[in-house]
């Protein structure tokens, strides 16, 4: 089975300069693409996923440990594992090719399944409740702040007037081949709670460091990266950590890879 092919794969563990005999952590670990080739260089790898097909695709290799977790965990997890002091870690953010092109986890608006959404079994909250259940002004702030879709407030009493939706195909309909890409990313953020585990895992990911670590992430939208910039200039500004990308690498995708190093 196909899972995933990372994009900037080999580019990411470039930035990471693996050596061998060190621990790293990915953190996002999906099928093992970048795992496996930190391996490759002499390193090894705790992984992280909170998706367990994820999991279950990841090959077991000699040097890796693999955790069913959200990385909002990381600390926790690195201590648990004695994975400390850690030389790199690796963020490869976004859905996965496997969940895009699996109807019943319901990420794609261009095929017919539930509006499911979750990264994770253990996510209480489903998309659908989202659309059935948010007043016309919630879905606008969400489908605004989330989705960047200028007609929000349009949106959104369209969704509230065509409810109850309970398929991905009947909310691509309703959202239309403009802005079905942005809606179902804005619900996707929301469900996961994408940026606020992201602010929560980067914190830890650079205590964890030891000096000299790098810590490196893809992202795939303009939310993420944006979070990510801010937190590498603060920790700059702070004397914590030195920025290896003044401008991000671009990738397939629309994928951008950020770096920076603790010093």
């Amino acid at each position: 089975m196909n899972y995933h092919n990372p994009v900037l794969a080999q580019v990411a563990i470039d930035w990471l300069e693996v050596q061998p005999g060190e621990k790293y952590i990915d953190a996002t670990l999906g099928a093992g693409g970048h795992a496996s080739e930190i391996i490759c260089r002499g390193g090894s790898v705790l992984g992280l996923d909170q998706d367990p097909e994820a999991l279950r695709a990841c090959p077991d290799l000699e040097g890796l440990v693999k955790v069913q977790t959200n990385f909002i965990h990381l600390d926790e997890v690195a201590r648990k594992y004695h994975w400390i002091p850690v030389a790199g870690i690796l963020f490869d953010l976004g859905v996965s090719q496997h969940q895009v092109e699996t109807p019943q986890r319901g990420f794609s608006f261009q095929l017919s399944g539930p509006l499911d959404m979750r990264m994770g079994p253990s996510t209480a909250l489903r998309a659908a409740e989202l659309v059935n259940l948010l007043s016309v002004n919630q879905l606008t702030s969400l489908l605004k702040d989330y989705g960047e879709i200028p007609v929000a407030k349009t949106l959104a009493s369209k969704i509230v007037a065509a409810r109850p939706l309970t398929t991905t195909s009947q909310l691509a309909k309703v959202s239309g081949r403009r802005w079905s890409r942005q809606a179902f990313q804005a619900l996707r953020i929301a469900v996961n709670d994408e940026l606020g585990a992201l602010a929560t895992a980067l914190p830890q990911a650079m205590s964890l460091l030891k000096l000299g670590g790098r810590l490196v992430v893809i992202s795939f939208h303009s939310l993420e990266d944006r979070l990510v910039k801010q937190q590498f200039v603060r920790w700059q500004t702070a004397g914590q950590g030195k920025i290896l990308t003044p401008k991000p690498i671009l990738g397939e995708r629309g994928s951008k890879l950020r770096a920076v190093l603790k010093t």
